[in-house]
């Protein structure tokens, strides 16, 4: 094998290895979840949002989450999927295109579907999920590693007392949707960027009480 063939096949292995180690890396830190729960008692899983195509159909990103969130279920505890999302880009709000792929095509009872259709960031989707996750035992997360990882430090910043009831959600899978997983990691690297010059702009350094998470784009 020539030196530009094996560039063309090492160089593509090696992103995708490199996107599989920072997704399962996401997914595993324990201090990103509480301390043991001794089984038993209810459980939430909260579905982020993300929008659907234009015409109000499942996107693909969708689809995922929804399996993660099925996926995540633990059949001995009494539980909810709470789906959560609003109408960025049809008249349908996120959260039910995701919720009917859920019961129709997955198999979730109805009677564990809750939908939160107001939020448009996933600041919001956390905040106005917690009303709907106050009794749970156990709260888990479902979206793609790097996003739900945020989305549980936002929880950590809103109610410490609720992030200390976080469990890992069945999240990760390897070679599962990489291309998706290739978005999210170079997503957080733009995100990254654009937060380093966010505290600079906004001189969060000398503001520490200053809410990041309202610097528009960042959520």
């Amino acid at each position: 094998m020539d030196r530009r063939a094996f560039l063309a096949v090492a160089l593509p292995l090696a992103a995708v290895t490199s996107v599989e180690a920072v997704t399962w890396r996401a997914s595993r830190p324990r201090s990103s979840y509480g301390g043991g729960d001794g089984g038993g008692g209810a459980e939430a899983v909260i579905v982020l949002g993300y929008p659907s195509t234009r015409r109000g159909r499942l996107h693909p990103v969708q689809r995922w989450r929804c399996e993660i969130a099925v996926r995540s279920r633990d059949p001995e505890r009494s539980g909810t999927v709470i789906f959560t999302g609003g109408d960025r880009r049809s008249q349908l709000p996120e959260a039910e295109v995701m919720a009917a792929h859920a019961r129709g095509v997955l198999g979730l009872p109805d009677a564990e579907v809750r939908l939160e259709c107001d939020s448009w960031s996933t600041w919001e989707g956390v905040a106005f999920a917690l009303p709907l996750v106050e009794e749970a035992d156990v709260i888990k997360i479902a979206s793609d590693p790097l996003h739900a990882a945020r989305a549980r430090s936002y929880l950590r910043q809103m109610r410490p007392d609720v992030a200390a009831r976080l469990r890992p959600a069945a999240d990760y899978r390897l070679f599962e949707r990489w291309w998706i997983k290739a978005g999210a990691v170079a997503d957080a690297g733009v995100r990254a960027i654009r937060m380093r010059l966010a505290r600079r702009a906004w001189h969060v350094r000398d503001r520490p009480d200053e809410p990041l998470h309202l610097v528009r784009g960042l959520t």
